[in-house]
């Protein structure tokens, strides 16, 4: 396990604790929307996010991730593997998964979903996007951490044909997310970081 001790802060008063894991190109490229780019990260970057879910309360897409890899998920959350892992960390064996919208304005309703959330108990919240859901998260100051894995590619950019980790917004200057470095490790050629979100 690259994490086998990972510990997360305590959870504010009113809410989870909100922590995403992505992976990007050199130059910043988390999906391309078109074949032949995906994965973009190697079989260790998927044991890594493997190994986050496993220290999630719950489980967060997007509604254009869902459509994409949403059979995928459903799956690797019911293998006997992932199940016992979270059990050896103290966890349920069962990962909930919700799937909050594919509408971009989603952000508007995250008093409600945070409000549920909370309600059910849940301390730490894994955000896997995709980018416009991130990108919501970050506008409403709900992603706590972040994990990043970079990968050793550079895919290169056409309009409206890359995405970068944040879509759907940009940040004012004054406004500009500023993110502390909590870690850094290196496997084979990939970064593997961890960032505190101020």
């Amino acid at each position: 396990m690259l994490y086998p001790d990972l510990k997360f802060p305590k959870p504010p008063k009113y809410r989870p604790f909100f922590y995403t894991n992505f992976v990007s190109t050199v130059d910043g490229k988390v999906a391309v929307k078109k074949k032949g780019y995906w994965p973009i990260g190697s079989r260790l970057d998927y044991q890594v996010l493997t190994e986050l879910r496993a220290y999630a309360d719950c489980l967060i897409h997007g509604g254009n991730l869902a459509r994409e890899f949403g059979r995928q998920t459903r799956a690797s959350l019911k293998k006997v593997q992932f199940k016992n892992l979270r059990q050896k960390l103290g966890k349920d064996p069962i990962l909930p998964y919700f799937i909050v919208s594919n509408d971009p304005s989603v952000g508007e309703k995250f008093e409600t979903a945070v409000k549920t959330l909370k309600e059910k108990c849940y301390k730490h919240v894994l955000v896997e996007g995709g980018p416009t859901l991130l990108g919501s998260f970050l506008r409403s100051n709900l992603i706590d951490e972040i994990f990043l894995t970079i990968s050793p590619k550079i895919f290169g950019s056409k309009k409206n044909l890359s995405l970068t980790l944040a879509e759907g917004y940009l940040f004012p200057p004054k406004a500009t997310k500023i993110l502390k470095l909590l870690s850094v490790k290196q496997l084979g050629n990939e970064l593997y970081l961890r960032y505190q979100v101020r």
